[in-house]
């Protein structure tokens, strides 16, 4: 899914915060942000291009660009370094002092209730700032850094952390997997729109936060996909705000990727490669690959499409029979991890490397941690106790609260010991009872029990899935990694990885998830997901958002997948177009077609993005455009990863109603644009004597006067036998084509005399040839009268659509 767009009513609990902060110091100019003078200045900080000051309470006075001499600092604000979350109050600094040769700076908030020791060091490129240690009367919540207000606004990378002029950046970056982009939940006056951006936007430009939280006792909070749930208590590694720690940093604008991978190998952050170059700019990042379910038997034949396209990538969409154990399907890997090797094994003898699809931490009903005996890690939403006893054949079970079963959610299913009970209905006042009960639901085993036991709502999804707490989630990687070492898996996509939300510990257990399985590959593994987060921007390759089912390929998310370009550049990211499908015809939707192929090909190239073509070996082979297809996106992506394109046919080439095709030729390529028109409908109705029956149609050709071009196409609908002897007027002239056409069929002219019938799925049936020379389309508008007869009694509707071509234009490698 798409990061959520910046918004400006989320400024108003940052005026919120700002507002509690302690009284702004007017920005004066170069002079009062400087450890000068007898002021309240404490300690300048170089971080990079960026001067940061520090006055006597702790907060930021200045933001300095050293370089080109200008503060990025609001006037009249200051921002405090650290600001407290305590007894669900705010605290900012009331005095502060600073051990320069300790690098230690002390934080005093709220007359000594809280006392925080934050360690600073400063680096070539950036400085960093790290919770060291708290003392104090009160338990500290959480903790924010910032928000530190900026003047800049031209480019706000909201989930990077960097917000950048077309001269200068500014950036924040998390060390620590605990410490996240944004604002903590509550309370409501840090914020609670957008709180998941590193960077947001604002009126005097933007700001800069992050923040930790502690962990370690249990809450009773709103939940992902559930609203009142409870988030357990956690005691592993980041459970306290302690060790949070940032970077920050200024730079040249054209330096801000740079600086951060910098940063990621000084501060030890993941720092991923991918055939020998960081992966945020490894031309393997933007390679586009092939998905399609394969397996030992197929597994040849799928290379060879993949080797035809060019991809060294195949992907399995759906590998396993469960999630959870992840056993992998019997009917593509017959000896399960064994078989899974040996495809791989095979596949890299050709150059080709396979990946796997999976949900995360998302756990089916059929995997054995929860069939037959359910695991007593499946996380709850909450849980009750029975408040009476249950035999082994009730339908009605008495609990004494009723909270954690109102959202029934998916599933609708209570755990009692080692037996889960799906539920229908709820009583609606006292006693509580969940009512019309399945019990030993999902395979478990019905069973008595005594009052007092307790009972928990698992928490589901409406997938049918479960989830695990986080003990269990780590288990769930571990597998996965089992699988990706052994048998040396290069890709996968951690969709729905906001199902680690369910653990209760939200973005953090998404970066649990994700950083454990980092930290375990031992191949490199190209890698992306169905969000991308801050701390785990340095993580993933990219992210191929934009789904293409149950759409035409131009119809499915189009105006998603374009916004996306804007994020990624937005956010230094890798570009990606997302799934595209490779089908046999439907009901509803055409089979794949080379032109649609090519409009897809011409916006990946305009962007310079890679995508996926999601297909099956069925489909592969059973549509006759396959080859034409697969070379067209062989030579597409041998042009666009050669960065072949001019910067004028790059800017054509974005436009959403552009199209285009390309061929090989010596040197390079050539590049035709060419014009479509709007879909016509014929239909072939009886009429009174003498009345015409030809459809005008209103034809636009951009370029010079051609031989007329069109696909016709047969609709289902009306009687079975068809139409037959299609004809085309422009001016005094007119073609016939002698030809009965059944419903589906398609007839296809290029320009000659010559046309060809196909199926529904683009397998050529016959040629025909017109019955006189093709008519031309000269430039400019003209109409265009067709007509055919009916075959039968009910003829269907016949669509038809044209299309010119333009003069081409070479595409060379080095534009």
């Amino acid at each position: 899914m798409e990061p959520r767009s910046m918004m400006r009513p989320i400024w108003l609990h940052v005026f919120a915060l700002c507002a509690l902060m302690a009284p702004a110091v007017a920005a004066a100019g170069p002079e009062a942000h400087t450890t000068e003078g007898k002021g309240k200045e404490m300690k300048a900080i170089q971080a990079g291009s960026l001067r940061i000051t520090l006055d006597r309470d702790a907060r930021i006075t200045g933001l300095f660009d050293a370089e080109r001499k200008r503060e990025c600092l609001p006037s009249g604000q200051a921002a405090p370094l650290l600001t407290v979350v305590a007894g669900g109050e705010i605290l900012t600094p009331a005095s502060a002092t600073c051990n320069e040769e300790a690098g230690r700076i002390k934080i005093v908030y709220g007359e000594r209730r809280v006392v925080v020791g934050v360690r600073m060091t400063v680096k070539p490129t950036h400085a960093t700032f790290e919770v060291a240690s708290i003392t104090g009367k009160d338990r500290v919540d959480s903790v924010v850094w910032g928000p530190y207000p900026t003047t800049i606004g031209e480019t706000i990378g909201e989930i990077v952390g960097v917000v950048r002029t077309g001269e200068f950046a500014i950036g924040i970056q998390a060390l620590s997997r605990h410490t996240l982009a944004g604002y903590p939940g509550q309370p409501e006056g840090l914020g609670v729109g957008g709180r998941d951006h590193a960077a947001t936007a604002a009126e005097w430009g933007s700001a800069l936060q992050a923040h930790s939280v502690d962990r370690t006792v249990e809450r009773r909070r709103p939940g992902w996909n559930a609203t009142d749930s409870i988030a357990p208590a956690y005691g592993g590694d980041g459970a306290t705000v302690v060790g949070s720690k940032i970077a920050l940093f200024g730079c040249a604008a054209e330096k801000a990727l740079a600086t951060i991978g910098e940063i990621e190998l000084a501060e030890a952050l993941p720092h991923p490669m991918l055939d020998g170059q960081w992966g945020k700019v490894s031309e393997t990042a933007r390679v586009s690959y092939l998905i399609a379910p394969f397996g030992e038997t197929n597994l040849d034949a799928l290379l060879d499409y993949t080797r035809k396209a060019g991809f060294k990538y195949l992907y399995h969409p759906d590998p396993f029979e469960t999630w959870g154990r992840f056993k992998l399907r019997s009917s593509d890997f017959p000896d399960g991890d064994e078989s899974l090797k040996r495809c791989s094994e095979r596949a890299a003898k050709v150059g080709v490397r396979l990946g796997l699809h999976t949900l995360t931490n998302f756990i089916t009903p059929n995997d054995p941690y929860v069939s037959p005996t359910p695991d007593a890690r499946l996380m709850r939403v909450g849980s009750s106790r029975l408040k009476a006893d249950v035999d082994a054949e009730a339908t009605e079970i008495e609990v004494e609260e009723i909270w954690p079963f109102r959202e029934r959610q998916t599933l609708s299913t209570a755990a009692i010991g080692q037996e889960l009970v799906q539920y229908g209905s709820l009583s609606e006042k006292e006693p509580w009872r969940l009512l019309d009960c399945k019990r030993g639901a999902f395979g478990t085993q019905a069973a008595p029990h005594a009052a007092g036991e307790a009972v928990g709502k698992l928490w589901d999804h409406p997938y049918k899935v479960f989830f695990p707490n986080l003990e269990m989630q780590n288990e769930l990687v571990d597998r996965l990694l089992e699988i990706y070492n052994k048998a040396n898996i290069r890709q996968i996509s951690f969709d729905g990885l906001e199902g680690c939300k369910a653990t209760g510990q939200g973005v953090f257990a998404e970066t649990l998830f994700v950083g454990r399985s980092y930290d375990g590959w031992k191949p490199e593994v190209v890698n992306d997901a169905s969000r991308l987060s801050h701390y785990l921007w340095h993580v993933h390759t990219r992210m191929n958002w934009g789904e293409p089912w149950g759409k035409a390929m131009r119809e499915g998310m189009t105006d998603y997948r374009f916004r996306n370009q804007a994020s990624f550049d937005r956010n230094l990211f890798p570009r990606m177009l997302g799934w595209f499908q490779l089908r046999l015809a439907s009901s509803k939707i055409e089979a794949t077609h080379l032109m649609d192929i090519e409009w897809m090909l011409s916006k990946a190239a305009g962007y310079d993005s890679g995508f996926a073509i999601s297909t099956d070996l069925e489909s592969l082979q059973g549509d006759g455009q396959t080859d034409a297809c697969l070379a067209a996106v062989r030579e597409w992506e041998k042009a666009r990863l050669a960065r072949a394109f001019s910067e004028d046919q790059v800017r054509r080439l974005k436009e959403p109603a552009g199209e285009f095709h390309l061929e090989p030729e010596e040197g390079g390529w050539r590049l035709w644009p060419v014009s479509r028109t709007k879909v016509f409908t014929h239909h072939a109705e009886e009429r009174q004597p003498g009345e015409p029956t030809a459809t005008t149609m209103e034809v636009e050709n951009p370029f010079a006067a051609q031989p007329l071009r069109f696909v016709l196409r047969v609709g289902s609908g009306g009687g079975p036998e068809g139409v037959r002897n299609p004809s085309f007027e422009v001016g005094i002239h007119t073609a016939t084509f002698p030809v009965a056409l059944e419903p589906r069929q398609y007839l296809l002219c290029d320009g000659e005399t010559e046309a060809k019938v196909y199926d529904a799925d683009w397998n050529l049936a016959q040629t025909v040839k017109a019955d006189s020379a093709i008519p031309s389309l000269a430039k400019g508008k003209q109409t265009v009268l067709f007509d055919c007869e009916a075959a039968g009694g009910l003829a269907p509707a016949v669509e038809v659509w044209f299309k010119a071509v333009g003069e081409g234009e070479p595409v060379r490698s080095g534009n």
